[in-house]
């Protein structure tokens, strides 16, 4: 099963992409087809997805060590 420290770091970078999204949207900046638009749905998506992810495993496991798993 995937370490807490795992799906942290996964956060980090949905947020990263989030922000850079956010900055091509803002700016109207294209790269290859993606623009802000999809780069917000991604990263919003994923962070989400983590999230969900990460509260299961916190729920589950009643350790008081959380990112050492």
């Amino acid at each position: 099963m995937i370490k807490n420290k795992h799906l942290l770091i996964l956060f980090f970078v949905a947020m990263i992409l989030v922000v850079i999204g956010a900055l091509f949207k803002i700016t109207h900046w294209e790269f290859q087809g993606i623009n802000g638009n999809t780069m917000l749905t991604i990263g919003l998506l994923s962070e989400a997805v983590v999230i969900v992810l990460l509260i299961l495993k916190i729920t589950k496991d009643n350790k008081s060590d959380f990112l050492n798993k």
